[in-house]
């Protein structure tokens, strides 16, 4: 199985291993050895008006341990993963690219253009800080579902994400795709965290319209450094429920492949 993964793996931790000497000026060697890669991690900050410098700190918090039980966790899941998207989807190693790499926590795993095809980027980092080892499964498929979605509508889904309410289809697509193949729980829940959702959908997604009618950040809803009503992750729920909504209309495939207006009207009449 392993054989299978290496066509398509660009493993850069044995790399790290070399380079690190638990100072942010051998990440810094590491990392530039990557120039692709690089510009990535900085975009990633970029693009939301903050400086990649000050992030750099991050590094020193995690151990060493907690990065190389990150990266044999990883190697153990990914090829049985593989496996079951392909069976599903008929999507080969071919298609794409997997990087394992260790960034500023750009986030655990983060599908993007990478080496001229769709790769799925996993920061080991980022799974170190939010001890996910268990729950790998879970993130990798997660993060196949992003490439389905991106392979089966035949485009850059982080483009539709430049517009925040997209990532309700995108993040939500993604989940149902986890959902399916590993089911509950998901790898973000915490105990209690799905029925607290389900008794409070009606906040949530009057709250998600508010933010887009008012043109606020949806960040809080989505990323692992916010917390929104004291949770984290809240979006990935009412994406979620967003699909399964789309799915009384429509099969998987469809959906993957909606008009990016028609995809618009129909979150605003999903929300209340």
């Amino acid at each position: 199985m392993h054989s299978r993964v290496a066509s398509m793996l660009v493993d850069t931790f044995p790399r790290f291993l070399k380079e690190w000497n638990g100072t942010v000026d051998s990440w810094l060697r590491y990392i530039r050895g990557y120039p692709e890669l690089f510009g990535k991690v900085k975009w990633d900050y970029e693009r939301y008006g903050m400086d990649w410098k000050g992030f750099t700190k991050l590094l020193l918090k995690r151990n060493m341990e907690e990065l190389i039980l990150a990266h044999e966790k990883l190697l153990e899941v990914l090829p049985r993963m593989e496996t079951k998207i392909e069976e599903l989807f008929g999507i080969k190693p071919k298609d794409y690219n997997v990087v394992l790499y260790i960034g500023i926590e750009n986030g655990a795993g983060w599908v993007t253009e990478f080496l001229g095809k769709p790769p799925i980027l996993f920061g080991l980092e980022a799974i170190a800080k939010l001890k996910w080892y268990s729950k790998l499964e879970g993130l990798v498929v997660h993060e196949f579902g992003h490439l389905v979605h991106w392979l089966l509508r035949g485009e850059n889904i982080e483009r539709l994400e430049d517009e925040q309410m997209f990532l309700l289809y995108t993040e939500g697509f993604a989940q149902r795709i986890e959902d399916i193949i590993i089911g509950r729980p998901w790898h973000l829940e915490e105990e209690g965290w799905f029925e607290w959702c389900e008794e409070n959908e009606g906040l949530l997604k009057a709250e998600f319209l508010r933010r887009i009618q008012e043109k606020e950040p949806l960040n809080p809803f989505f990323g692992s450094w916010y917390t929104l009503f004291g949770k984290r992750f809240l979006g990935y729920y009412i994406g979620y429920k967003f699909i399964c909504w789309l799915e009384k209309d429509y099969s998987l495939e469809e959906i993957s492949k909606l008009k990016r207006e028609e995809i618009k009207g129909k979150i605003l009449k999903f929300l209340p």
